[in-house]
């Protein structure tokens, strides 16, 4: 019987749908390991948040099409939220934690299994926390929303800010020795920022707004007839020209701090006789 939308925060339903997610994905799709991770865990999430997962199984499939089959098994359960299904192959997840893939990474290691041992996926761990992967994470997402901006694309250069902002907080946050989570709430990240920049409270009305509008451009109406309210074109420009002078100081600054931690990192290596 589905269960009902007013329940998903009852104590113990989200672990029923859980259980029965997993053992749809593990008996009937065939998954070797399954990760529970994002905003539903980490304690960010909204109403209609979806249940993010993470599958990890053998298959010649196209990402998309094992996507869309592994979230049409889920749909038996009838889930008050929806699922969020990336499935992954072995070697996929392993090729994304040495390459520093910030999705692979943060399910992985702030995540929790559902089902399938933790460190057989465990291999290319130390790679993945390098800040350079989450600072040109961020650059391309900023690239890519101005040029959105200049082909007047308000909703893709919106999505594409807040993207930006929210890794560029990450990599800021990582130099300082705190581990990121997979959420995408930039308040909460300024909250964890300004104990080390007090002066980026000034930013906050900024990026709330720039969390709201983000938000809106980067998930689509969930339900039929549910209205979208998205930013304008001249109000994204004017976001773009209060944020962009603070995040090229945020970059070069970020560029600093990897230079450091990398000399740093040379010089115990050199210390230990490596």
């Amino acid at each position: 019987m589905p269960v009902q939308s007013v329940d998903i925060q009852s104590p113990g339903v989200l672990e029923k749908i859980l259980s029965r997610a997993t053992e749809i994905l593990v008996r009937e799709y065939g998954a070797s390991h399954v990760v529970f991770h994002g905003s539903r865990l980490f304690g960010d999430p909204y109403p209609d948040s979806d249940i993010d997962l993470l599958v990890v199984k053998e298959t010649d499939r196209e990402p998309m099409k094992r996507t869309h089959e592994a979230e049409d098994l889920l749909r038996k359960i009838g889930s008050p939220v929806s699922f969020d299904v990336q499935v992954w192959t072995p070697a996929e997840v392993s090729q994304g934690l040495s390459e520093g893939q910030t999705y692979v990474g943060v399910a992985l290691f702030n995540g929790r299994f559902l089902y399938g041992k933790e460190e057989e996926l465990m291999a290319a761990r130390e790679y993945f926390y390098n800040i350079k992967h989450w600072l040109k994470d961020a650059r391309e997402h900023l690239d890519y929303g101005k040029f959105s901006l200049g082909r007047d694309n308000e909703i893709g250069a919106m999505d594409q800010l807040f993207q930006s902002t929210e890794r560029y907080l990450k990599a800021f946050l990582m130099t300082k020795g705190i581990k990121v989570e997979m959420v995408h709430s930039l308040p909460g990240l300024l909250d964890q920022a300004v104990k080390h920049e007090p002066s980026w409270e000034s930013l906050r009305e900024t990026l709330e707004i720039t969390h709201k509008w983000g938000r809106a451009c980067h998930y689509p109406p969930r339900q039929e007839g549910e209205v979208r309210i998205v930013p304008t074109l001249p109000e994204v420009k004017e976001l773009y020209e209060k944020l962009d002078p603070w995040l090229k100081s945020l970059d070069w600054t970020l560029e600093r701090s990897i230079e450091s931690l990398e000399k740093n990192r040379e010089k115990k290596n050199q210390g230990l006789g490596y």
